[in-house]
């Protein structure tokens, strides 16, 4: 009698422990494939530093809320021009894909062009600091990129990828997100 409970409780502890070392095995095969389909989301950002695709990149940065904001006012759009070193802010009613369709729908409501500059050296979390006039207002803004972000907007049905930032509108600061639609 005292031969088969040992062996049972032996058992009990064997197949435990099998069960044990199955789950972790399985988690850790779900944590790299969350990974890994955060990657391929964030590509775009992942390659190169945040200064080199904010400024490289030919079509407008969002910024609102959250990717899936709803404002009443409109979304602000940026259209970096790094060969002068200019930001041009439109107002638009939704994301669009590229600048061309944007501007082929008609619904680019330019507010104004700042020029912009970097205030530190950081090549993935830099600090952007933007002076001119909006709406013929003088106005200057500080834009702190913190992490990367990506998800899909669900009114214009695109997936974009970009970061959090802070922004800081005349000394109002703003947590925020900042994107553009993937390739």
């Amino acid at each position: 009698m005292k031969k088969s409970r040992s062996l049972a409780v032996i058992l009990a502890v064997v197949a435990s422990f099998a069960l044990i070392l199955a789950g972790c095995s399985s988690s850790s095969n779900k944590s790299s494939n969350n990974d890994s389909s955060k990657a391929s989301m964030q590509n775009q950002v992942q390659n190169k530093s945040a200064k080199e695709v904010l400024t490289s990149n030919d079509n407008l940065w969002y910024m609102n809320g959250s990717i899936n904001y709803k404002s009443k006012s409109g979304i602000d759009a940026y259209k970096f021009n790094s060969k002068n070193h200019t930001v041009t802010i439109y107002s638009v009613n939704k994301m669009y894909k590229t600048y061309s369709e944007a501007k082929k729908a008609n619904d680019l409501d330019k507010q104004g062009t700042l020029k912009y500059t970097f205030k530190n050296d950081s090549a993935n979390k830099p600090v952007i600091y933007m002076k001119g006039k909006l709406s013929d207002i003088p106005m200057h803004q500080t834009i702190s990129v913190k992490n990367t972000v990506a998800g899909k907007n669900h009114q214009s049905k695109l997936k974009v990828t970009g970061y959090k930032v802070v922004r800081n509108l005349d000394e109002d600061p703003a947590p925020q997100v900042w994107v553009t639609p993937k390739d």
